[in-house]
């Protein structure tokens, strides 16, 4: 009866230090999980920060392109306005020629601007999409890890149960007179 009695209370010490290892282990888990929601939530805000800074430099790349679309139609108006005074100026002809010329190179050289404004514009928002990729590539990642540290906590939680179950049977054998009275 001592010998059983010893055995039940070695196992008893094992179980409990079972039980700590468990703890130990979902508490590293918990701190683990809150690291890692930590880190995503940052990344998550430093995505959206540089999503925010695209966003206003498309803005100031269309404002951009407006005002040199405007620009654009003030030289062409400008340039039909010198064609007109062409055909009536003939003493200047030198000059207006000279003038038309440096307007059409503007405007030459604003299409170039206009040009690479909108493939700047078209990389920008390429890169917005990317960033909303790996956006949501980050939110699946981090509901991953709530799922795994989940089931970690799920499956810890039927151990527990199954220990306290262990807990009875031994606590039963150990008294079994305690058993056979309520019986």
């Amino acid at each position: 009866m001592l010998e059983e009695l010893q055995r039940l209370q070695a196992h008893i010490s094992v179980l409990k230090t079972r039980l700590a290892q468990f703890e130990s282990e979902n508490d590293a888990l918990n701190d683990q999980k809150n690291s890692s929601d930590e880190q995503h939530h940052a990344q998550i805000v430093q995505k959206n920060g540089i999503i925010t800074s695209k966003q206003e430099e498309i803005e100031t790349l269309n404002e951009q392109l407006t005002d040199s679309r405007a620009q654009l139609q003030q030289l062409n108006t400008d340039a039909t306005a010198l064609a007109d005074r062409y055909s009536r100026l003939e003493k200047s002809c030198t000059d207006l020629k000279n003038r038309f010329q440096e307007i059409l190179a503007e405007r030459n050289e604003l299409r170039i601007i206009k040009e690479k404004m909108q493939n700047e514009q078209r990389h920008a928002q390429q890169e917005i999409q990317g960033l909303q990729q790996e956006r949501e590539r980050l939110l699946q990642k981090n509901e991953h890890a709530k799922a795994k540290v989940e089931a970690i906590i799920q499956r810890l939680a039927i151990l527990g149960t199954a220990q306290d179950h262990h807990a009875q049977e031994i606590q039963q054998l150990a008294h079994p007179t305690e058993t056979n009275e309520e019986a």
